[in-house]
């Protein structure tokens, strides 16, 4: 419905419909004037971005909302199918005489509506480095100055507002999805007895929101080709123009050594690597093994490095030593924890892609066991893959990639580096339009969901 048929709307402000040619756009304008100069910082991007334009109304006319207010209420009704919260972006209506003065915070109600409208549907609802410190995301938020300059050139607004939502095939589908289960849920709760049923499909479309919440927190360009980890899935995908040209199985972090998330780009392969084993590995996984076996290390063919040189690891009281001042490196082989070869993404969380010599745990149907870097299954092929978009027209086929193989390290550099996405989906679509789910393995959906609940409480 338009604002004017919600009964809630006071009719001396409303008329009817009918418009009110003695509240001009020179009189609102001189009223949203001096309504923005009395605004506090708060107010600054609307004062600025109506000062732009002389302060003439962009939402409404005649003393009512213009055909483009009336659009972009409209349109924001429709916002829980987006996996948003409509009563955010509800204008109130001012209460009183219909004035100029009136019609201008009324103006300025639906601007401010559609900015908000604009930042969640962008950006999200919740801040997602206070969620999870293994969110390292920048969601591609919309500010309240472009906002409204890019609904003012548009010549479609419930298309302006719509645009302001992650255009990625995956979050379309799944916000249709989240519509169809709406509309069914609301025909089955006329019909519904069992309240655990309904209880089961309220939950089933919190998932969703939790998960379209998340898709908000991606680039808005993945790349033309990117490679695609989808950590719930322990899958990680390789994709050229919009199709996934590569699928392959992966092994992720456990729950107390999650993958986080975030996005990069992937910018070289070492092949024969060296593993040089963090801090933190050490102290929480190896310092005990070593205090209860001097020959833990050496059995492990990890080197221990004090002040550039290898001692022995069994004269070293681990009980009293200072691991921080120490380094530990396990030298290329068939025992490396790295296989033969790491995808390289240098970032803050020292993450990677990686080989494996323990491949059986491939076979299992969940597989949370690393130390939060990624393993590859079929290492070879990825590579591949990689390096036909990474390195267009050298020919990179298996046999080539056997060359490398040795005792030595060897580095590959790409010329056009391959942007690459940690991502947690536990809820897609696929192909035939079925909704797939994957087990909240770190409970992030669970939390993202609760955030969201308790926001609009």
């Amino acid at each position: 419905p338009s604002l004017a048929e919600l009964a809630a709307d006071p009719p001396s402000l409303v008329e009817n419909g009918k418009p009110d040619p003695a509240i001009t756009a020179t009189r609102v304008a001189g009223a949203l004037r001096a309504i923005l100069t009395r605004e506090t910082r708060s107010g600054a991007a609307l004062a600025g971005f109506y000062g732009s334009r002389q302060f003439q109304p962009l939402f409404t006319a005649d003393g009512l909302l213009s055909a483009r207010g009336l659009a972009a209420a409209n349109r924001m009704t429709q916002a829980g199918n987006d996996g948003l919260d409509p009563q955010a972006y509800r204008v109130a209506l001012p209460e009183g005489p219909r004035t100029a003065e009136r019609i201008a915070e009324l103006e300025l109600a639906v601007a401010r509506a559609v900015a908000l409208y604009a930042s969640h549907a962008s950006g999200g609802r919740t801040d997602a480095r206070r969620l999870s410190t293994n969110f390292d995301v920048a969601p591609p938020r919309v500010d309240t100055a472009s906002a409204l300059s890019q609904v003012t050139a548009a010549a479609d607004m419930a298309a302006a507002l719509d645009g302001f939502n992650p255009p990625h095939e995956g979050f379309r589908r799944l916000r249709a999805k989240l519509a169809e289960i709406r509309a069914d849920n609301r025909v089955a709760a006329r019909e519904m007895s069992d309240t655990s049923a309904t209880r089961r499909a309220i939950g089933l479309e919190r998932d969703i929101i939790a998960n379209l919440e998340r898709w908000r927190w991606l680039p808005r360009e993945l790349g033309e080709a990117h490679i695609w980890v989808n950590v719930p899935d322990y899958d990680a995908a390789i994709v050229s123009d919009g199709r996934v040209i590569h699928r392959t199985k992966t092994i992720v972090g456990r729950h107390e050594t999650q993958t986080p998330v975030f996005s990069h780009s992937m910018s070289y392969i070492v092949f024969n690597p060296a593993w040089y084993v963090p801090h933190s590995i050490v102290r929480r996984d190896m310092v005990a093994n070593a205090t209860r076996d001097p020959s833990y290390f050496a059995r492990r063919g990890i080197e221990v490095v004090r002040r550039g040189r290898v001692v022995d690891p069994a004269t070293i009281d681990w009980s009293a030593t200072n691991v921080g001042n120490l380094g530990f490196r396990q030298p290329p082989g068939e025992r490396n924890a790295l296989g033969r070869m790491k995808f390289m993404f240098p970032n803050a969380h020292a993450i990677y892609l990686h080989d494996t010599p323990n491949r059986s745990l491939f076979s299992r149907e969940a597989r949370a066991f690393s130390n939060g870097c990624i393993r590859v299954f079929e290492p070879e092929r990825f590579a591949e893959v990689v390096l036909g978009l990474a390195m267009p027209g050298e020919n990179w086929t298996q046999a080539r990639i056997d060359t490398l193989y040795g005792p030595g390290e060897r580095t590959v550099r790409f010329k056009r580096n391959v942007p690459i996405h940690l991502v947690y989906f536990t809820m897609d679509v696929d192909a035939s339009g079925q909704l797939v789910q994957h087990a909240d393995i770190y409970g992030h959906n669970a939390r993202v969901r609760a955030a969201l609940i308790g926001q609009r409480s």
